[in-house]
């Protein structure tokens, strides 16, 4: 019986980790200053690549608890968005 008692506790501490982890990727988002480059000029760059892979967003999202409910309204709102968006280059 202690065997199987640890065993159990085994997976699940191992599937507690796995639940951790999910979702969670590094960003690998680097950048080398190149040759006379002003050290504003790689920081820009490295904020602008930190927007594009939206990872102060993520953070602030996981900050505070978010209803299912308002995850999906404000999903809805940027595929609206989008699509107006791409009525309009379509019109031009």
């Amino acid at each position: 019986m202690s065997q199987r008692r640890g065993g159990y506790r085994h997976n699940r501490q191992s599937r507690r980790r796995k639940q951790n982890t999910k979702g969670k990727r590094p960003s690998h988002v680097t950048v080398e200053p190149r040759d006379n480059e002003h050290i504003d000029r790689a920081i820009k760059r490295f904020l602008k690549k930190c927007k594009k892979e939206g990872i102060v967003e993520k953070y602030r999202q996981g900050e505070y608890f978010e209803k299912p409910s308002v995850k999906r309204h404000r999903a809805k709102l940027r595929r609206l968005a989008a699509i107006r968006k791409q009525n309009q280059e379509n019109k031009e």
